[in-house]
């Protein structure tokens, strides 16, 4: 395991306070003047769980970035169990610094079930697609780039979550032909035989690039001067059992930008071709 995922999963993993409240670490190495959204979500998300029984899997999350965080700063979550019936379970979830709150979330469970299944559409290449292990690491792809798209203390350090890129603008084959973002991603070493800390860390690594994804039309990104972008708002759900130490395919594309606001979406597939999650987030975008 390497020291990038050790810290990735110490984040994740939440101080509990009592009475469903917990305390996560702050965020460091973001490169941005706020939180990273991502940051946000793992924890959240690892609070939610902690608040049900083991029977019960997160299948959806609904958030709001209300405020932007400081980094370095703990962060406190308190869980509300606003429902438990006898097949599904729905918690909200609200982070703060010290003052208002600063980040919400709704999260449902369900218990598992048997019943109709269709592994869904894959990308049409996916047969086709490069082979994650013929693919540079994030970092190193990030280090051949002059100038650099993205601030140095995000794009040139090792993560917890290892991002092999097949379509971007930094990338040799470029964007893709949505004008889309596509990773392999995997965790950075063996993970513990935990489904929840898998789930908590798909969590976190769903907000990586998904609103870069409106801004490839115009060849701008988030580390571009004179840009103000920030998530708003972020929706994900949870459709099969996977492991992050196995290679999971990110296909992510624009939807449409107007009155300042852009929204970009994203499906998750395993090797076999089977959609294991998928996720939407709006962004603003101010020049």
């Amino acid at each position: 395991m390497s020291q990038a995922l050790t810290d990735l999963i110490a984040t994740l993993t939440l101080e509990p306070r009592g009475d469903d409240c917990f305390v996560g670490k702050g965020s460091t190495g973001d490169g941005a003047d706020g939180t990273f959204g991502g940051h946000f979500l793992g924890q959240a998300a690892s609070a939610a769980m902690a608040s049900v029984p083991d029977d019960r899997n997160l299948h959806s999350i609904h958030a709001y970035f209300i405020r932007g965080g400081q980094p370095q700063t703990p962060i406190d979550y308190r869980v509300d169990r606003v429902r438990d019936g006898g097949s599904f379970s729905t918690r909200r979830v609200s982070a703060y610094q010290g003052g208002p709150v600063i980040f919400e979330m709704m999260a449902s469970f369900s218990k598992p079930g048997d019943g109709r299944a269709m592994p869904g559409t894959a990308p049409p290449d996916f047969e086709q697609l490069p082979d994650p292990e013929s693919l540079a690491p994030y970092h190193e792809l990030m280090a051949t780039q002059d100038p650099l798209p993205l601030p140095a203390e995000w794009a040139l350090r090792e993560h917890g979550v290892d991002v092999r890129v097949v379509n971007a603008p930094w990338a040799p084959l470029g964007a893709s032909a949505d004008s889309g973002i596509r990773m392999w991603i995997r965790a950075a070493g063996e993970m513990p035989d935990d489904a929840r800390l898998h789930t908590a860390m798909l969590a976190y690594q769903s907000d990586e690039s998904i609103s870069d994804n409106t801004l490839v039309p115009f060849g701008l990104t988030w580390g571009s001067p004179d840009i103000l972008f920030v998530s708003l708002d972020h929706a994900m759900w949870f459709h099969r059992p996977f492991r992050l130490d196995d290679w999971l395919f990110v296909e992510q594309r624009p939807v449409t930008t107007a009155h300042t606001r852009g929204l970009s979406t994203a499906t998750v597939w395993n090797r076999d071709a089977q959609m294991v999650a998928s996720f939407t987030q709006e962004a603003l975008l101010r020049e």
